[in-house]
């Protein structure tokens, strides 16, 4: 166990995700281009840690795995892949790409509906939320919705809630924010867009790069992580990237695409509160995730954490040393903390109406957090 860590170290040392090809900004299947989200982590990031520190068939876990892009890397090099989230957004997103049907199956089913309209109401609807569509063109979405959520077809419903708003033509909205919807000012014109014809487009360049059915043991949970229906000793390697402490905040910055996920403001309130994002709890959160992870872990099991820094004026806050000294306590053994710069023009924090880069001079780092069990 000991050479084989020394070898991940110094592996993962050479930040390989970093040269060639990898170092774009866009590699990867277009699969993982189903939707947008803040704060995700590269594809090529993922693919890498996933390459060094696991092997074929291992069952690899992410328990914070957002759109999926690690249990989705993980799948594409043979791993059994199981991601969860309680993000009821994210959640649907990991879905939609364990939902292949084969690009014809998925153009023929959306060439035959039939939008029937006269039974949609917008009554009900908040004003918050119509304010961003053409009347027209958000009844075809909530048909739409309503149709693929009745016939289970999950990568439909991803695709559309990666169009549902945004600032390019495929987008249905008014323009606004592609990651977080905010509208510009002043307000731009509203007019109507025909949905169907551009969800696919939307399913086509999702199929661009070409893949097999994604039929495997792989699966998307919605759970807390903290109690997770896994057995126990299940999983070989965890590799996550957790939340941090509140730098981002995954349900304000998801609003709109959560509603058309049937999370109300109530609900979506309710979330906020359930996920772990807050820095007055986020060890003792944090630590009932390890608590859960060692359960299921199996005994010559890793886990891979990165984890950012949190920077409040001049204090720096190291997430990754705090998790580790955590985790220590919970009986893990820690292999190091390798340190990964995050360029000035990829670092952000999320303020109202959009993002905002960081303005200040400190070097900002990713950290990648290696444990196991003792």
């Amino acid at each position: 166990m000991k050479k084989k860590i020394e070898k991940i170290v110094e592996e993962i040392s050479s930040i390989p995700w970093k040269k060639d090809e990898y170092s774009k900004q866009n590699w990867g299947n277009w699969l993982h281009s189903v939707s947008s989200y803040v704060g995700r982590i590269k594809p090529a990031f993922a693919h890498w840690l996933i390459k060094i520190c696991t092997s074929n068939n291992d069952v690899v876990l992410d328990p914070f795995c957002g759109i999926g892009t690690i249990p989705l890397e993980a799948h594409l090099l043979g791993r059994v892949a199981i991601g969860n989230d309680l993000n009821e957004y994210a959640y649907r997103i990991s879905k939609a790409k364990f939902d292949i049907n084969g690009l014809n199956n998925e153009i023929d089913y959306l060439d035959n509906i039939k939008l029937e309209l006269d039974d949609i109401s917008l009554k009900t609807v908040p004003n918050w939320v119509r304010e961003y569509y053409h009347d027209e063109t958000l009844k075809e979405i909530l048909f739409l919705f309503d149709n693929f959520k009745n016939n289970k077809k999950h990568f439909l419903k991803g695709c559309l809630l990666g169009i549902v708003h945004g600032h390019r033509p495929q987008h249905l909205s008014i323009r606004t924010g592609y990651i977080i919807p905010y509208i510009p000012k002043p307000k731009p014109e509203i007019v109507y867009k025909e949905a169907i014809p551009k969800l696919k487009q939307k399913v086509k360049r999702m199929y661009k790069d070409g893949f097999d059915n994604i039929e495997s043991k792989s699966k998307i949970l919605c759970e807390n992580s903290n109690n997770l229906s896994l057995r126990d000793n299940s999983v070989d390697v965890i590799i996550s990237s957790p939340p941090y402490y509140e730098t981002l905040d995954y349900v304000s910055t998801n609003k709109l695409r959560l509603w058309f996920c049937d999370v109300d403001d109530n609900s979506q309130k309710s979330l906020s509160k359930e996920l772990i994002q807050n820095k007055n709890d986020y060890l003792t959160e944090m630590k009932k995730v390890g608590e859960e992870i060692k359960r299921i872990l199996k005994r010559d099991g890793l886990i891979v954490f990165v984890l950012g820094d949190v920077h409040r004026g001049n204090k720096t806050i190291n997430t990754a040393l705090d998790i580790k000294e955590c985790y220590e306590k919970l009986g893990f053994i820690s292999h190091g903390i390798i340190e990964d710069e995050i360029p000035a023009s990829r670092t952000t924090i999320v303020k109202y109406g959009g993002l905002d880069s960081i303005n200040n001079k400190k070097k900002k780092l990713d950290r990648i957090l290696l444990l196991s069990i003792k």
